[in-house]
């Protein structure tokens, strides 16, 4: 068995081209790519259309699979009916999921984030990422106390992670909280640094008529402060706003701008009526999601990456910055610094006052701002350098040996 190729399915369960899931996917194919092992194939496997003709244009075998309710609802009591699974030999409804994955003789499965489908695996075995344990631990905000989404994910976490061959987050202090609340041996989860978007990391040459085309169609001001990221309470816009009320009451800071992007699920109209009560509202642009290929652009045109999100510890925009060369202001949250070390300006998210201070020492200081940009590529070359991929193989590789014992 062991000199036999295993295959593996990596599983996107997503329906947008954003986002961290399909970022890490992106950024997990890369690897693979450049790895070249010989003992393990790889295919994709996505629950979305729309996904599924996106990832064909990788060069992998790539399939479309998705369960309507009734399959799901059968999937779940397989595996979690005390009743169903004693008799489940004779239980006349057959697991698609799992018909499906033998039919393509599939050995192992990898989803990339939290997936309603680990829940539908009986037999075949699986590891997956767990990029926080937010909905343990940040009960004050109401996206995640009132939210469906947010449920689910702690729903899959409680009845898969016990059951995962191996666990992929991207911080030490994430992997403690993991293996806290949801009662896993810490040598089963593994860290692997988070890394830039494919479309920063791939980027080299500007393009003048691609960038006059976005400055055109955003209408985008000079050298603004950038925060891509979701419209949600938790990453913290309006301390954002009120940063930027204390800087435009000085001098020099009369014409700075913000601009923001990311996905809105309704919360963008109370940041526009905020801005409006302070009378900000031609001085932040509030962008909807941005395409891959427009978000490189967007962070050449800005001079500061302010990232004040309320739970962390870690993004993928710092690693961005970091790439196109932007000094970075980020929330000096628990575990962050054993992540960025000194390369960016920390500071209290709650507190507009001192990311003002931030945002004036770093516009004004120009040593400053470039031992901040010097840093930021130190760090990102040793974040290359050090990413752990490795792990992920290994977690393969101890499926392959424990698999040959099977036979």
């Amino acid at each position: 068995m062991s000199n036999e190729q295993t295959k593996v399915a990596i599983l996107i369960d997503s329906r947008k081209r954003s986002g961290g899931a399909y970022q890490e996917l992106l950024y997990t194919i890369r690897r693979i790519k450049n790895e070249k092992n010989d003992k393990i194939k790889f295919i994709l496997i996505a629950t979305s259309k729309k996904l599924n003709l996106d990832l064909e244009k990788e060069n992998f075998e790539t399939y479309y699979f998705s369960l309507n309710i009734l399959s799901r609802y059968i999937a779940y009591l397989r595996n979690f009916s005390p009743f169903v699974r004693g008799i489940k030999k004779f239980f006349f409804f057959k697991n698609k999921f799992e018909s499906f994955l033998k039919k393509k003789n599939i050995d192992l499965v990898y989803f990339v984030g939290p997936s309603q489908y680990s829940l539908y695996l009986e037999d075949t075995k699986f590891f997956l990422t767990v990029p926080d344990v937010s909905v343990r631990e940040n009960l004050e905000f109401p996206e995640i106390v009132n939210s469906s989404e947010f449920h689910r994910k702690d729903n899959i976490f409680q009845k898969s992670l016990p059951r995962a061959l191996g666990i992929i987050t991207n911080s030490e202090i994430i992997k403690k909280r993991i293996s806290f609340f949801y009662r896993v041996l810490e040598e089963r989860i593994f860290v692997i640094s988070h890394q830039p978007s494919s479309s920063i990391s791939n980027f080299n040459d500007i393009k003048k008529s691609k960038q006059d085309e976005i400055r055109k169609k955003f209408q985008l001001p000079k050298n603004y402060i950038f925060y891509p990221s979701m419209y949600l309470p938790h990453k913290n816009h309006v301390t954002i706003i009120d940063a930027l009320k204390i800087l435009k009451s000085e001098k020099n800071f009369g014409n700075l701008k913000v601009v923001c992007c990311g996905n809105d699920i309704g919360y963008l109209k109370n940041l526009k009526k905020y801005c409006e009560q302070q009378n900000l509202t031609k001085d932040i642009l509030f962008l909807d999601f941005v395409s891959d290929d427009y978000l490189p652009y967007l962070y050449i045109d800005s001079a500061i990456l302010l990232m004040p999100s309320l739970i962390g510890p870690t993004n993928i925009p710092p690693w961005e910055a970091f790439k196109m060369n932007k000094p970075v202001i980020y929330s000096d949250l628990p575990g962050i610094r054993d992540v960025l070390g000194d390369a960016v300006h920390y500071v209290k998210p709650m507190n507009p006052r001192e990311i003002a201070q931030a945002v004036k020492k770093i516009l004004q200081d120009s040593n400053y701002k470039n031992d901040l940009i010097k840093k930021g590529n130190i760090k990102l070359l040793e974040n290359e350098k050090n990413s752990n991929f490795s792990s992920f193989f290994k977690i393969i590789e101890n499926f392959r040996r424990y698999q040959k014992t099977w036979s």
